[in-house]
C-alpha cells in the first residue's frame, strides 16, 4: 500500500487508535499512533522533516488499525517512516541482525550446542548489553539444526507449509508436530523454505529487505498458488504477513501485487484450516480427554488477521480440558522488541495486564500460537507455555508430548 492509498483524509483525529495502543497506555512520553501516523504523515508527504525516536517504540501490533473506524492504515505509515529513521551505530548493528533471523539461524546452527552454551553465559549477555544494547534480562531461545522436511505422503491432499524462522532454527520438533497433525487429518505438507517472512525486517526499519523477501516468497510459491494449493502457517506473525504484509510492500509492481492478493486469499492459519475441515466433516474427532486447566492468549497478529480464535475453538472440543481466554491485551514482547535494552521496561509494562490476569486464573498451562508471546509469558509468570497444536496432538495421541 503506497502513501496515497492510506486513506489519510479519512483520519478524523478521533484518538481511537491512541486508546487502543498498548504503548500509549503505559509510557507517558509516547505520542501515540495518531501523531506518529496520520498527523506526521501529512507533513512527511510535503517533504517536511518530522523524524522522531518515538517511531522505534511502535510495537507493530496493528491494534490501531483494528480500532480505527475509518480503516486508516496507521501502522503502515509508522512502519514506512521507521525505515528512514537513523540510529546510533551500535543500535543499528543490533537491529541489522534482528532484521535477519534467518541468517542468524543459519550461523548459530552450524554448531548449535556451542552457540547455545555461549548465549546462556551471563558474561556474554553482559557484553551484548554493553556493545549492542541487548538486555541481559532475556534469554535467547535454544537453536537446533534445521531438520524439518516435507511430508512424503503422496496420497493425501497437499498443501504448502510456511514454517518461518522459529520453527526452522529453534523448534523443528514443533514443525514436525504440524506435519503429524496434518497427516492425522489426511493432509500432506510441502515446505516453503525461502527464509524469513519479513516481519522482523519491517519491525527493525529495513523495508527494502522485507520487500525483497516478499518478492522471493512469491516467486517460489506463485505457480503452486495458481494451481490452487493453500499455504498454512503455525506462527501468528508469519500468517499476518502472508495475508496482509506482502500486498503493502509490493503494491507498486502490478504483477507482484496480483500474486500477493492470490497468496492472501489462499493463506490460512493452521487452526483456521483445521476448523474449515471440521465444517466439511474432514477433521478427525477421535481425541482422548485431557484433565487440565489451560489459559489461552490470542496474539495481536492473530487478532489482526480477523479470523476469530480458531485455536480456542479447537481446544474447547477436547473432553475434560478447561480453556479460559486470557483477554488482557498485548503481551508486549513483539518479536525482537522485548530483547532491546531501551525497550525492556516498556515491554514488561505492556505485558503486565496478562501477567496479572494469569496470576488470577492460576492455570496449569498457557497456550498461544506466537513464539515470542510464549517467551514473554514464561518470563513474566514462570508458567509452562506451549503452542496450542501441542495440546491438540496430545489429545489425539492420548499422552503428553
Amino acid at each position: 500500500m503506497r502513501p496515497d492509498s492510506f486513506e489519510l483524509d479519512n483520519c478524523l483525529k478521533c484518538s481511537v487508535c491512541n486508546a487502543a495502543c498498548p504503548v500509549y497506555a503505559v509510557h507517558p512520553g509516547y505520542p501515540g499512533p495518531k501523531h506518529l501516523g496520520p498527523e506526521l504523515e501529512r507533513l512527511r508527504l510535503e517533504g517536511i522533516a518530522t523524524d522522531t525516536q518515538w517511531l522505534e517504540y511502535c510495537l507493530g501490533c496493528h491494534r490501531c488499525d483494528l480500532a480505527c473506524p475509518h480503516q486508516v492504515g496507521v501502522s503502515e505509515m509508522i512502519a514506512r517512516a521507521k525505515a528512514h529513521h537513523p540510529k546510533p551505530f551500535t543500535r543499528a548493528l543490533r537491529d541489522w541482525w534482528f532484521a535477519r533471523p534467518g541468517l542468524l539461524g543459519k550461523l548459530t546452527t552450524i554448531v548449535p550446542f556451542v552457540s547455545n552454551f555461549f548465549l546462556r553465559l551471563k558474561p556474554v549477555r553482559w557484553i551484548m548489553s554493553k556493545s549492542m544494547h541487548i538486555t541481559p534480562k532475556r534469554r535467547f531461545p535454544a537453536y537446533t539444526r534445521p531438520t524439518l522436511r516435507s511430508s512424503t505422503n503422496n496420497r493425501a491432499e497437499r498443501v504448502l507449509f510456511f514454517p518461518g524462522c522459529f520453527l526452522t532454527y529453534n523448534r523443528p520438533d514443533l514443525g514436525r508436530k504440524v506435519l503429524e497433525l496434518l497427516e492425522r487429518n489426511g493432509v500432506a505438507a510441502e515446505l516453503v523454505s525461502t527464509g524469513c517472512c519479513g516481519v522482523p525486517a519491517q519491525a527493525n526499519g529495513e523495508e527494502s529487505l522485507a520487500r525483497d523477501q516478499a518478492a522471493r516468497h512469491l516467486a517460489a510459491m506463485d505457480e503452486k498458488l495458481q494451481s490452487g494449493m493453500s499455504v498454512l502457517t503455525a506462527c501468528a506473525s508469519c500468517g499476518y504477513q502472508l495475508k496482509s504484509g506482502f500486498g503493502g510492500l509490493l503494491a507498486e509492481d502490478a504483477k507482484l501485487a496480483s500474486a500477493a492478493q492470490r497468496l492472501a486469499a489462499q493463506s490460512y492459519d493452521l487452526a483456521e484450516f483445521l476448523l474449515e475441515r471440521a465444517d466439511k466433516g474432514k477433521l478427525d474427532s477421535a481425541v482422548h480427554p485431557i484433565g487440565r486447566r489451560v489459559a489461552y492468549h490470542a496474539p495481536c497478529h492473530s487478532n489482526a488477521q480477523g479470523i476469530g480464535h480458531p485455536w480456542m475453538q479447537l481446544l474447547r472440543q477436547i473432553p475434560g480440558l478447561k480453556v479460559e481466554e486470557v483477554d488482557a491485551g498485548c503481551c508486549g514482547m513483539s518479536g525482537t522488541y522485548g530483547f532491546k535494552q531501551e525497550k525492556y521496561d516498556v515491554s514488561m509494562r505492556v505485558g503486565q495486564g496478562i501477567i496479572d490476569r494469569l496470576h488470577i486464573l492460576q492455570p496449569e498451562q498457557v497456550a498461544t500460537e506466537c513464539a515470542t508471546c510464549q517467551m514473554q509469558i514464561e518470563h513474566g509468570t514462570g508458567l509452562p507455555t506451549v503452542h496450542p497444536l501441542e495440546i491438540l496432538l496430545e489429545a489425539y495421541n492420548g499422552e503428553a508430548i
